[in-house]
């Protein structure tokens, strides 16, 4: 399948900040199960784009703004061809004991950041219906079946950094979330995996939006890494697209950065997809563009006066109350 992406990401302020930098993890990858044809990346106020790869390989690109703004638009535009080649997990069939994992697994098997080891995990953990001599994707799959019977898809009732005690608490969540609970199950049973973050893509006809997504993928000794989406409870196919993978989502956000200002921001994201034919493209095209969003060297005087006229209402108020 041939999936163009568009990701918009708009950051706004209620007041003019005087230094921003942000990191941004939004180009996808080229792995064996997908191939990265084009991206652009466009940022306004327009300024260097850097770039870098992170510690598991993944894209990074990073800028900073030193003048007066109050907005940052970004737009990430991507053109990806998906041929899945993972097997099924009924074909992954490897048995305890497992060998000793090498050294660059062991940080997928450990409990940090979000994924808690904490008494309610391991409670939940026992109800899983696969006994530990289970072949390894019978293991994943009773995993999931156990998620998705105990825990249902909400919007804006967990945060950004809940915890999967969180999750367990409210009994509901985002992909964020269900995956979280996921890496949890299969570390208790030493089974390495990491967090994947993309985008699934969703046919107009099933009456849904595309999404940033999230998923896992467990490491499997003969059969290496295998995608799994613990959120829908099902194989990952060719409408997933994947552009970073780590530990936890702390490894992995589409965005994060700091700023200097005294300043309340406001994030909206928007995730576009759209299956097209295939193009005819021999490298991988990628391009960096601006988008004219203004700076200033010192506060533009009319949002001067609207501040000074603010705190002079203040005080006003304060005398009339003495």
């Amino acid at each position: 399948m041939f999936i163009e992406i568009e990701h918009i990401l708009s950051l706004a302020y209620d007041a003019y900040i005087r230094e921003s930098f942000l990191e941004l993890r939004m180009q996808p990858k080229t792995t064996a199960d997908q191939t990265l044809q084009s991206f652009v990346l466009a940022v306004g106020p327009p300024t260097k784009i850097s770039r870098y790869r992170d510690w598991n390989g993944n894209v990074v690109h990073h800028f900073t703004i030193v003048h007066f703004h109050d907005r940052i638009e970004v737009v990430a535009r991507s053109a990806v061809s998906t041929h899945p080649a993972g097997p099924p997990l009924d074909r992954v069939t490897d048995a305890r004991p497992f060998p000793e994992p090498p050294y660059p697994l062991l940080d997928f098997l450990a409990f940090d950041g979000p994924v808690r080891p904490s008494a309610q995990m391991r409670k939940f953990s026992q109800g899983v219906s696969a006994p530990s001599a289970a072949p390894l994707g019978a293991q994943v799959r009773a995993c999931g079946r156990h998620i998705h019977r105990h825990f249902a898809y909400k919007k804006n009732v967990t945060r950004y950094d809940s915890t999967t005690d969180d999750f367990l608490a409210l009994g509901a969540g985002v992909c964020q979330d269900f995956t979280h609970l996921m890496l949890g199950l299969l570390r208790l049973r030493r089974i390495p995996c990491r967090y994947v973050s993309g985008y699934l893509h969703v046919r107009s006809a099933e009456g849904e939006a595309a999404q940033s997504h999230a998923w896992i993928e467990f490491h499997s000794p003969s059969a290496g890494w295998v995608a799994f989406d613990p959120t829908h409870n099902r194989e990952v196919d060719e409408r997933y697209v994947l552009v970073a993978h780590g530990r936890h989502y702390d490894d992995v956000p589409p965005n994060k950065g700091i700023y200097r200002g005294n300043a309340n921001e406001q994030l909206r994201t928007e995730v576009r997809t759209q299956e097209s034919a295939p193009k005819d493209i021999s490298a991988l095209h990628e391009e960096m563009e601006q988008i004219d969003v203004p700076v200033y060297q010192e506060i533009p005087e009319h949002r001067r006066d609207r501040l000074r006229a603010a705190v002079e209402e203040i005080a006003a108020r304060d005398q009339q109350q003495q």
